[in-house]
């Protein structure tokens, strides 16, 4: 870890709100890294308390109030510099930002505002971060190429690995769906909104949950006590 926004990133990696970090001029900072951390080669985030060598980058701006000469207002010097990194720190993590991750940072704020249904704002507060953006791309593929159902197995494929989608072959529009995962309110509400978000209203579709549906002449499906009958 070198860089501050670096240290923003590692916050949320940990489940730590970027708000509850707190940057301080480090009195004896290192020349080569922006932060100062107690084990160098560490890459996650020891403690919400983030000290930076302040000239790394930043001598034209604080030089001058911080010189180590200077005496008095301790307290409201560093309550200014935290202030300051909390405003540069989210500028430093824009400048990378595509026209992708614009678009699915609005998009993100419309489900979490209900724009989507009160059900999706819920589902999308559920997600762990990395399954929420993974999710995110393929709403954005979905509004570019319109409803299918290679879309909607491809996210359960990505929300759920070990499930499986399959198409009934003796009717249309009838989607059969392993999910490999009990049951409980939280999941069956996951599921609905995955169905709504990706299929056509047309679409009947069919959970089978811990257990496989049985299928002739595939033996790993057609174990007792192991397998539903469709």
């Amino acid at each position: 870890m070198n860089y501050a926004w670096e240290a923003a990133l590692a916050a949320d990696e940990a489940g730590i709100s970027r708000e509850e970090i707190r940057y301080i001029p480090a009195r004896n900072g290192s020349p080569y890294t922006e932060v100062t951390l107690k084990t160098i080669n560490s890459r996650g985030l020891e403690e919400k308390k983030v000290e930076m060598n302040l000239l790394y980058r930043f001598s034209r701006e604080f030089a001058e109030m911080f010189d180590i000469n200077l005496e008095g207002y301790e307290t409201s010097r560093r309550l200014f510099f935290d202030c300051a990194m909390q405003y540069l720190v989210p500028l430093d993590l824009r400048q990378g930002l595509s026209k992708q991750e614009y678009a699915l940072r609005f998009l993100l704020r419309d489900l979490l505002e209900g724009v989507c249904g009160s059900q999706a704002a819920r589902v999308a507060e559920q997600f762990e971060k990395e399954k929420l953006r993974r999710l995110l791309r393929l709403i954005l593929k979905l509004y570019q190429c319109g409803s299918t159902i290679y879309l909607f197995r491809e996210v359960r494929r990505c929300m759920y690995p070990e499930s499986m989608v399959y198409a009934n072959n003796e009717a249309a529009r009838q989607v059969l769906v392993y999910v490999g995962h009990k049951e409980t309110e939280t999941e069956r509400e996951r599921l609905e909104f995955l169905q709504d978000m990706f299929l056509p209203v047309n679409y009947q579709v069919f959970l089978f949950w811990e257990h496989h549906f049985g299928i002739i002449d595939v033996e790993e499906t057609m174990e007792f006590d192991e397998m539903v009958l469709f």
